[in-house]
């Protein structure tokens, strides 16, 4: 069924023009033949759903207690997920606030919870392991990573030497 799934998220993600073709430059100053516009699939609600949907049921065997997401991007997606999954949320900030509660991690995070950790788009990784980092650095157990899409420019394997297992849901290759 998860196979039915993806093909149908990968037509979505092409439907909507989500990766673009010609050049672009990259957030890192980089120039690629392609820009995935994760902003725009994580704004139509089909595609958040049909996301939620692949890693609910992706996670359905599993014991977890939250799904965190780092702001902007992964923010609407675990909102999605905790909305199908009936599971609680974290929201992880980019920087702590030095005002109000000074949380870098927003949510109820307890000590040994098992969390799951959603990404939009990954190239290197280090954003996602910057967040993987926050919550275990407050007490959370990472049993998962999942991207929506992954570049293919070494997220999975930076993770892995990190002792982290990147799961993507599609990586662009299969939408090239």
């Amino acid at each position: 069924m998860i196979k039915q799934e993806k093909n149908q998220l990968i037509s979505l993600l092409n439907d909507n023009n989500v990766i673009k073709f010609g050049k672009f430059t990259l957030s890192s100053g980089r120039e690629s033949d392609y820009y995935v516009d994760m902003k725009k699939a994580i704004t139509d609600p089909q595609i958040l759903s049909q996301v939620s949907k692949i890693i609910s049921q992706l996670i359905s065997d599993d014991d977890i207690d939250r799904v965190a997401g780092p702001a902007l991007g992964a923010v609407p997606i675990a909102t999605a997920v905790a909305l199908h999954a009936g599971i609680p949320m974290l929201m992880i900030r980019k920087a702590q606030k030095d005002y109000g509660t000074s949380q870098l991690i927003e949510g109820e995070l307890k000590t040994g919870d098992k969390v799951i950790v959603v990404e939009d788009v990954t190239t290197t990784g280090h954003s996602l392991l910057k967040a993987v980092r926050a919550v275990q650095d407050n007490g959370g157990v990472v049993e998962r990573t999942f991207v929506v899409v992954d570049r293919e420019e070494g997220a999975v394997e930076e993770l892995k030497k990190q002792g982290i297992t990147l799961e993507p849901l599609v990586s662009i290759s299969e939408v090239r």
